[in-house]
């Protein structure tokens, strides 16, 4: 089944399993590298900063894997690590049957939204990671200048974009955009993080990339959630005419 569903070139998540108490759970991101035997995934090492996160081995993660047919998880464990050519690669051994999976944050709206934002210095973000709210950084945004860019699609947890400006992963950006909720604009401004970029084939200096949101709130998540959900059932409702 896992190769009916799950091909070379898609990205997932992992978060560890056995975690330690009262540390904050982590989330990797990565890419699917090839599909060998019925339950072995061969992916990319994720990285940090830049550099190559070397996983231990036979730790267990939760996987949610992005696919051409949704959003998917299971479990695996990650049974090898090894240097292949330039590449760093990890085995992953999945035990646990594929699901498809409806975590409402993890659920991804294909729409166009424009956004600004202003990649911030590491002073600024880690200023910005201990503020618990965005009124309480208000003044960090006054004379900021802005990028523009373009969303490719959103979710409760995230965003994924284009810029013709070119930034580098693990960097933190303050994004603004405003979507309708019940009739009204509802305006985000929101701490993330850059978990990949890519220069988008055949369109020179546009680059793509993905962002975790930090620090939003319940109350704006669960808004963004909203705007998501309405914005599906209204497309769903559009195609049957």
């Amino acid at each position: 089944m896992l190769n009916e569903i799950v091909l070379p070139g898609d990205k997932f998540d992992l978060e560890m399993i056995n975690f330690e108490k009262n540390s904050k759970k982590i989330t990797y991101s990565s890419k699917i590298y090839d599909i060998i035997e019925e339950d072995k995934i061969k992916a990319a090492m994720p990285m940090q900063k830049g550099a190559i996160l070397p996983l231990a081995v036979n730790t267990q993660y939760d996987l949610f894997i992005y696919t051409g047919s949704g959003l998917y998880k299971c479990s695996a464990t990650l049974t090898e690590r090894y240097r292949e050519d330039n590449l760093y690669v990890m085995i992953l051994e999945v035990y646990t049957g594929l699901q498809k999976y409806q975590r409402r944050e993890h659920y991804r709206l294909s729409c166009n939204v424009d956004l600004k934002y202003r990649v911030l210095t590491e002073k600024e973000a880690d200023l910005m990671l201990k503020l618990k709210t965005p009124p309480e950084y208000e003044n960090l945004q006054q004379n900021l200048g802005h990028i523009k860019g373009i969303t490719l699609d959103i979710s409760g947890g995230g965003m994924r974009f284009v810029s013709a400006y070119e930034s580098k992963t693990e960097e933190y950006i303050l994004a603004e955009f405003s979507v309708p909720i019940a009739g009204k604009s509802c305006s985000y401004s929101i701490l993330s993080k850059i978990i990949s970029m890519r220069e988008v084939p055949n369109k020179k200096h546009t680059y793509e990339y993905r962002v975790k949101f930090e620090n939003i709130s319940s109350k704006e998540r669960e808004l963004l959630i909203k705007f998501i959900f309405e914005e599906e059932r209204r497309y769903r409702k559009n195609e049957k005419g």
